[in-house]
């Protein structure tokens, strides 16, 4: 059933790359990227990324006005959802607006559904109904996760995300345009969300902020792909 956010009723950019960065060109997680992605489950306890704590709402100058309206009703849940998840909220708010621009009645032609477009099958798996958005929202953020752990690096698990784990293989984006696209966008309106609005040379974004840092055990190294 569905239900509401807030005050606003269930009813209801691309990264600028510069030319010099070649396809498939391998660049190191900016600092302020690394820290959540490099955590592992703890021994006891669930890792909270930093930024659970240190990104609040605020709204963001790219949006169109309805849009950012349904990002503001939803962004307690969607927050909520990805701290549960342990994933960094700004990639998970840039995967829900690529997703599905925060409509939680989006449907594709495929029949993915709702905030974090989740499929039938997957919503089973995930044992979530995916008609609720909230529990919508904690599916996609578990389901992003998985994809995390499963490949460790980013731009490997939103291409799992979008196009399905099998089809990613060897440590490649497969070559579906549908899928590079999508995680170019997923990268940029996280890139933009954060404030930064291009990608340099060096792999750095613009200006890019540390976040507040908390103990981490050592794990896999992690690293994002510019197509």
């Amino acid at each position: 059933m569905l239900t509401s956010f807030g005050a606003l009723a269930v009813d209801g950019d691309e990264m600028t790359q510069r030319d010099a960065l070649a396809p498939f060109s391998d660049i190191a997680v900016p600092a302020w990227m690394r820290a959540p992605l490099l955590s592992v489950w703890p021994a006891e306890g669930r890792y909270i990324p930093s930024d659970c704590t240190t990104v609040p709402y605020r709204p963001v100058g790219f949006l169109a006005h309805d849009i950012e309206d349904r990002r503001r009703a939803a962004y307690t849940a969607m927050s909520a959802a990805a701290c549960d998840a342990g994933i960094p909220v700004g990639l998970f708010d840039a995967l829900v607006l690529t997703e599905s621009a925060y409509n939680p009645r989006a449907i594709s032609p495929k029949q993915a559904y709702g905030l974090t477009q989740l499929m039938p099958g997957t919503a089973g798996d995930l044992g979530v109904d995916r008609y609720d958005p909230v529990q919508n929202l904690h599916g996609g953020a578990r389901y992003l996760r998985a994809q995390l752990d499963s490949f460790g690096k980013v731009h490997l698990a939103l291409a799992a995300y979008n196009a399905g784990p099998g089809r990613v293989k060897g440590g490649q984006i497969p070559p579906i345009t549908e899928t590079k696209n999508y995680v170019r966008n997923v990268l940029g309106k996280w890139a933009r969300l954060a404030g930064h609005h291009q990608v340099l040379p060096n792999g750095e974004f613009a200006g890019s902020p540390a976040f507040s840092a908390i103990p981490t055990r050592p794990a896999r190294a992690a690293s994002v792909q510019i197509f």
